[in-house]
């Protein structure tokens, strides 16, 4: 088959199979090359796509285009029997050794010599390419039918693909099979080895094949690294709200996010999920799967906090653990929600096995209701419902001095002398989204962050504000934290301490969870707000801007692009180019080992009658190394050469940095006080 896979490289390969076959922990190969291509092969988060999925523990899978198994250890956890289909022998060996219980069958993917039928055939970044190994005039409705034959009565095809119509390719990210911008959009114009399709499409694919029962799961942000998945049911009703964290480039043409709540609003998001993932059924009776509306997965904590949210089609909500070891979350979120916490009462739940269950509620939340008032511009309302929710939150608190033991400092980590109110237990979790008034009572509907111990009210109620500056632009337009504290009379003073607090809970409940560097391309006109790449254009701007009388919000907005982060994006790309250059020269390393191990190969076999021969072949495999060796030396000169010069020009960049952010004149001007803000919770995020 003459094509080449997402990511897949002759180099890196060889450097997967060094990874794989020396137990290298991921983790730790991920923290040291925080790149996309190690997460996407390596991380834990790529089982999110099928970790919710309900398979037959004594099911039969078929995976075809298993790549090097960073799936397939997932499945083997689910059923019984696991077939792998990969069309190189290197292949198979790491899957082999990667994933202990798998069957591993080398084979074409359109001539597969098995004679076993499937409860699942799993084709997750594989049927985009048929039209490269399926030889018909229609590549991939006659591939399907294919697949027909290797199923179950009631056995099903599972499809992972990218969306053609996907948001993020209308928003400036490039077609990753073709890496070109709007390749998909365009129809694949000058592309002939890859395709994917919009909804419709596949549709029509799915019946022109001969199947009949079919449904649609949306993978937000995509179906590499998703977080929710969604169904026809709720994906306009709950829309995905957050933007992709694992990219490696793109052009900033607008918020997809945003867009994404308006397609929401209008009933149409399904058609720009940035991807797909399809199961084609091959009988009409009813599948588990009929009863799973809506999933959101929270596999980038720590593991003893891991949990999987569903929603069924009966309207009921569970959350179960992740893991053996996220039980006890799950269990102490139960014991928890006996307690209320000031006026707030949690709503009713079951423990059944590792899951926590209650009703889905139809009321409108707090949320909603705040939101209301601030699309209204009616101040008075939104105080009218905070001071409610406030007066919810502290009733019956106490004012505690001592609120900082054991418990609260192994999480937290920093005390402070002042006085704060406290009740005997917490809640960190008690944002808008999660309150409901029901007969005029306050009703909590997630206890995951309760815990039984003193935590200062005002750094709850500080965090819950921070949560709707952060993620709602709406709110932070309307009102200020500061704003909403004054009218409050709490004190302002603490807001470091907070921070700090909030940055050390975060921590305690992800970890270190390293993300691939991002780089934004954006694209500006020719006015006056043009990008700024020149250090003279930038002083020129800073002066501009510090000796101002006035210093709008907007200007500030485009000096914190142009002038810090642009600068900062400086420094991480020219890392990442000499991260680049070491790997260039590990590849030359890896070439010389094996010239290596060739010499001593030979140096066994040599003997008194091919002598001179062999003694030939040696020396000339020897001054390749030297060749090899020399190439490397003059590397890693030029490449120390260019360490210096960039480091270098990082110290000047820093120097410059620092410069911007402790002049007198960016510490005195209020708006800018603002944006350092913002900055130092963006460095703590």
């Amino acid at each position: 088959m003459d094509f080449r896979r997402l990511y897949e490289d002759d180099d890196f390969e060889s450097e997967l199979r060094d990874i794989i076959f020396n137990d290298c922990d991921f983790s730790e190969v991920i923290e040291e090359n925080n790149f996309y291509e190690y997460h996407y092969f390596l991380s834990h988060l790529r089982h999110n796509l099928f970790k919710w999925y309900p398979f037959k523990k004594q099911g039969i899978l078929l995976e075809i285009g298993a790549s090097y198994g960073q799936l397939t250890e997932l499945f083997t956890q689910k059923v019984n029997h696991v077939v792998c289909v990969e069309d190189s022998q290197s292949k198979a060996d790491i899957i082999s050794k990667r994933v202990d219980n798998a069957e591993v069958l080398i084979s074409e993917f359109d001539n597969i010599d098995i004679d076993e039928k499937f409860d699942y055939i799993i084709l997750c970044n594989i049927f985009e390419y048929a039209k490269t190994f399926k030889d018909s005039k229609n590549p991939y409705k006659d591939y399907l039918s294919y697949l027909r034959n290797f199923l179950k009565e009631d056995g099903v095809i599972l499809i992972a693909i990218s969306n053609r119509l996907g948001l993020n390719y209308f928003a400036g990210f490039k077609e990753e099979h073709s890496n070109q911008l709007f390749a998909g959009l365009n129809g694949y114009a000058n592309v002939n080895y890859v395709e994917t399709f919009s909804k419709t499409e596949l549709e029509e694919l799915i019946l022109s094949s001969g199947f009949s029962n079919y449904k649609f799961f949306y993978p937000y942000p995509n179906h590499e690294f998703p977080l929710i998945i969604n169904t026809d049911k709720f994906v306009n009703k709950i829309p995905f709200e957050r933007r992709l964290d694992y990219f490696d480039n793109r052009y900033n043409l607008f918020r997809e996010d945003v867009l994404n709540q308006l397609f929401a609003k209008d009933g149409i998001a399904a058609y720009f999920s940035n991807s797909f993932l399809v199961e084609i059924r091959n009988s009409d009776m009813e599948f588990p799967t009929d009863n799973i509306e809506f999933v959101k997965l929270n596999s980038d904590r720590v593991e003893k906090f891991r949990t999987i949210t569903t929603i069924d089609s009966d309207g009921y909500v569970y959350k179960s653990s992740s893991s053996v070891k996220s039980n006890d979350h799950i269990f102490n979120m139960y014991e928890q929600s006996k307690f209320p916490l000031g006026k707030i009462n949690y709503l009713d739940c079951e423990l059944i096995d590792n899951s926590i269950k209650y009703g889905l509620l139809k009321e409108e939340s707090l949320e909603t209701l705040i939101l209301e008032s601030i699309l209204q511009d009616d101040k008075k309302e939104f105080f009218r419902l905070l001071e409610d929710y406030y007066d919810a939150l502290f009733y019956e608190s106490f004012e505690s001095q001592d609120y900082a033991k054991s418990q609260f400092l192994e999480i937290f980590k920093e005390r402070s002398n002042a006085k704060f109110h406290c009740h005997e237990r917490s809640n960190l979790d008690l944002i808008f989204s999660n309150i409901f008034i029901i007969d005029d009572e306050y009703v909590a509907i997630d206890y995951e962050w309760t815990f039984d111990f003193e935590i200062p009210l005002e750094y709850i109620f500080y965090r819950v504000l921070l949560h709707y500056t952060l993620t709602n632009k709406v709110f932070k337009e309307f009102i200020s934290i500061n704003e909403i504290f004054n009218h409050f009379g709490l004190d302002t003073s603490h807001f470091n301490l907070f921070r700090t607090w909030d940055h050390n809970f975060m921590e305690y409940v992800f970890g270190y969870l390293p993300k691939p560097p991002q780089n934004i391309l954006q694209i500006v006109t020719k006015d006056s707000e043009e990008e700024v790449s020149d250090d003279d254009e930038v002083d020129e701007y800073v002066n501009l801007y510090l000796n101002s009388d006035e210093v709008d919000e907007e200007k500030l907005e485009f000096l914190k692009r142009d002038m810090v982060i642009n600068q900062r994006r400086i420094i991480v790309e020219k890392n990442n180019q000499i991260t680049n250059l070491n790997k260039q020269i590990n590849s030359k390393n890896r070439q010389i080992n094996n010239l290596k191990n060739q010499i001593n190969n030979l140096n066994g076999k040599i003997k008194d009658s091919n002598y001179n021969s062999i003694n030939n072949h040696m020396n000339n495999l020897s001054n390749q190394m030297n060749n090899l060796s020399n190439q490397m030396n003059n590397q890693i000169t030029a490449l120390n050469n260019q360490i210096n010069h960039k480091n270098i020009e990082i110290g000047e960049k820093n120097k410059k940095i620092s410069e911007y952010e402790s002049s007198n004149s960016w510490k005195i001007t209020a708006p800018l006080r603002k944006f350092i803000r913002f900055l130092n919770k963006r460095k703590g995020d």
